[in-house]
């Protein structure tokens, strides 16, 4: 997550959606006073720190009836967070963003990173599903009360023009680089539809009906 008072937007870390890669980019722009929370599983932070950029200014000092008490900006930190933390007219005054992805290949990404971090309990897509299916969930992360509060959600299935876009409108001399985090773990390239069998499609259908809803996807129509 990033907040940058220099260039006044807010990057809201989607799951499964290049989240890393793109914070990891926009960071190389961030100046000293911006709020850029730590990456997890850390190995990505080398990438980032190639360029001086590392994780700054996301514990804060909130003053309330005369105590001081710390919070912390984080990692998948959601909307209506942030707000409380920046305030009002912070809020309502930058360019907010996020991503998001197909869900039916969000979750095959998911089962994926899951795996490999828990390689030795070997589980199955079918495990997976029974235990982490919401676990790439990003709806709650951009809305607040049932409403989208950001100004845009590019698709990861458009990435790179989105971030063009994004770019162009907050003002960043953006160049096209995104690193490749956390692009490991997924060994088998086949596209997603092979993956699920009809009960497993509508498991995932049934979990991410508001997403899917919002953004019209269709099962078969996302990349890999």
């Amino acid at each position: 997550m990033i907040i940058s008072h220099k260039h006044k937007f807010i990057f809201i870390k989607t799951k499964k959606t290049a989240g890393t890669s793109i914070e990891i980019s926009l960071s190389r722009f961030c100046s000293e006073e911006d709020i850029i929370t730590p990456i997890y599983p850390t190995e990505d932070e080398n990438i980032r720190a190639e360029f001086g950029k590392f994780p700054q200014n996301y514990v804060i000092e909130i003053h309330e009836n005369n105590q001081i008490e710390k919070k912390e900006f984080y990692n998948h930190i959601p909307a209506d967070e942030i707000k409380k933390l920046i305030g009002e007219n912070i809020w309502n005054s930058y360019y907010k963003f996020c991503f998001e992805r197909d869900p039916w290949d969000k979750v095959i990404s998911a089962y994926y990173f899951i795996a490999t971090k828990k390689s030795n309990e070997k589980i199955t897509f079918e495990q997976f599903l029974d235990t982490y299916v919401t676990f790439p969930y990003n709806y709650p992360l951009y809305t607040i009360d049932d409403r989208v509060v950001v100004d845009f959600v590019g698709k990861y299935e458009n990435l790179e023009e989105d971030i063009m876009k994004i770019c162009k409108e907050i003002g960043l001399p953006y160049d096209g680089w995104l690193p490749k985090a956390k692009g490991n773990y997924r060994k088998n390239r086949d596209h997603y539809t092979k993956f699920y069998t009809l009960e497993q499609k509508q498991i995932v259908e049934r979990y991410y009906k508001k997403e899917i809803e919002l953004f019209d996807y269709r099962f078969g129509s996302g990349v890999i």
